[in-house]
């Protein structure tokens, strides 16, 4: 009986063993089985995760990326408007040295013409300016920046590079006023170069001519002739250039002035030595 009951007991464990070693075997298998597959459906869900979610990131990325690129556009803008502001000052500098060089090069000139026309038989008292000029029905004349400091008087002869400008009628310490040839109530007397005959010739009231006063021994000029100064009267030097004969009526006649009161800049106070 004792022997039955071992043998039974043995028979027992021996199917539990088999048994044990069946599930832990099925087990195992499974483990690999599901390690594999765990992989796998990992791997399919990555590569699906990333097929979604990769458009879904470019959509809300996109927001972010526009915004950074405005900001950058916005940047370079505003670079490129600092760039126009500065050329556009560089530029206004320029243009204001460009004019400052045309202004020098312009009063070089006319300074240059001064000089030459200037005769040994002239003395220059004062190269002034012109800060002033009045044209109307009633006078023509102009303020210069020369007066009694600079030895500038009444009744002195002024000229440009051109000609006869006029005579000064009154003088301040630092300003003196001019009474312009081309003015109605201005009296010159003047020679013409090609037959030696004087004349007195005064403005028009336009203050575009000179016409003539009065004529020595009624000799008409001819059209073409030149004027100067004939140095009778003792303000005006003689051999000046005053204008150009362009009509001959009965008894007068009209000349054209060589200086073009319409542009003075610089004049010159003289008188004879």
């Amino acid at each position: 009986m004792l022997s039955k009951n071992r043998f039974t007991s043995v028979t027992k464990k021996k199917t539990f063993s088999g048994v044990f070693l069946s599930v832990l075997f099925v087990l195992t298998l499974l483990l690999i089985l599901f390690n594999k597959t765990d992989y796998y459906i990992a791997n399919k869900l990555k590569h699906v995760g990333v097929d979604i979610i990769s458009p879904i990131t470019k959509i809300i990325s996109a927001p972010v990326t526009i915004v950074t690129n405005i900001g950058l556009r916005l940047n370079n803008i505003r670079y490129l408007e600092g760039e126009n502001l500065k050329l556009k000052q560089e530029i206004i500098r320029l243009k204001k040295w460009q004019t400052l060089a045309i202004k020098n090069t312009r009063e070089n000139r006319v300074f240059k013409r001064l000089l030459n026309s200037t005769s040994n038989e002239i003395e220059v008292i004062k190269t002034a300016s012109v800060i002033n000029q009045t044209i109307n029905l009633y006078v023509n004349a102009i303020t210069i920046n020369a007066g009694l400091e600079h030895k500038v008087k009444e009744d002195l002869a002024v000229i440009n590079e051109r000609g006869l400008v006029g005579k000064t009628v009154t003088s301040s310490n630092q300003k003196s006023k001019v009474l312009l040839i081309n003015d109605q109530t201005s009296s010159v007397p003047v020679k013409n170069l090609s037959d030696k005959s004087y004349s007195i010739v005064r403005g028009t009231a336009n203050g575009k001519y000179l016409i003539s006063a009065f004529i020595k021994d009624e000799t008409l000029p001819k059209v073409g002739d030149l004027l100067v100064t004939s140095g009778n009267a003792k303000i005006f030097p003689r051999d000046i250039l005053v204008g150009k004969v362009i009509l001959v009526r009965e008894d007068d006649y009209l000349a054209i002035p060589y200086v073009d009161f319409n542009n003075l800049g610089y004049v010159q106070v003289i008188k004879s030595k």
